[in-house]
C-alpha cells in the first residue's frame, strides 16, 4: 500500500511540474526550437526591406562577441509578443547550430567561450508578434560560421 500511494504522489507532483512548466516556462529553445514554429511575415515588394549585418569575433579573453547592425529596423523590447505588428520594428532571434539561443534587442551579445569546432551563428529578424520576417520567401538574416580551434 505504501508503494501505491508514493508512487500515486510522485507521479501527480511530476504532472503538476511538467504542466506549469510547459505553460510558463521561458526556455525558448525547446519550445522554440526552429523558426518554422512561427509565422512568417513576407515583406510586399515596393515597400522597404531591413537589412541585417554582422560579425562574430573573439576577444582578448576568448570569449566570442556578436555585433550587429540593422537598417531600416528598431529593437522594440517594449512590444515584444504584441499585435503591433510591422516590418521595421520587432527583435532578433539568435541561433547556435540551429538551436534558438535567445531574442536579441540591441546591438550586442557576448556568446561566451566555446569548446573546439565549428558553430554555424544566425540572427534572424522577427516582427513584435515574433513572426520571422521574410522579403520574397527569403528570411532576412545574419550568419557566420566560425571555427574554435582550441
Amino acid at each position: 500500500m505504501y508503494r501505491v500511494v508514493s508512487f500515486v504522489v510522485l507521479f501527480t507532483f511530476v504532472s503538476i511540474m511538467l504542466y506549469f512548466h510547459n505553460q510558463y516556462g521561458h526556455n525558448h529553445s525547446a519550445i522554440e526550437a526552429s523558426s518554422h514554429l512561427h509565422t512568417r511575415l513576407n515583406i510586399p515588394e515596393g515597400k522597404i526591406v531591413p537589412a541585417i549585418s554582422g560579425s562574430v569575433k573573439q576577444d582578448p579573453s576568448g570569449a566570442w562577441l556578436l555585433s550587429i547592425r540593422t537598417d531600416h529596423f528598431a529593437f522594440t523590447p517594449e512590444k515584444a509578443g504584441t499585435d503591433d505588428v510591422g516590418f521595421h520594428e520587432g527583435h532578433a532571434h539568435l541561433h547556435v547550430n540551429g538551436e534558438k539561443i535567445n531574442r536579441l534587442y540591441g546591438q550586442y551579445y557576448n556568446l561566451d567561450y566555446f569548446e573546439k569546432g565549428t558553430y554555424t551563428i544566425k540572427v534572424t529578424l522577427h516582427a513584435n508578434d515574433h513572426s520571422l520576417l521574410t522579403y520574397k520567401g527569403e528570411e532576412i538574416a545574419f550568419e557566420e560560421i566560425i571555427e574554435v580551434n582550441k
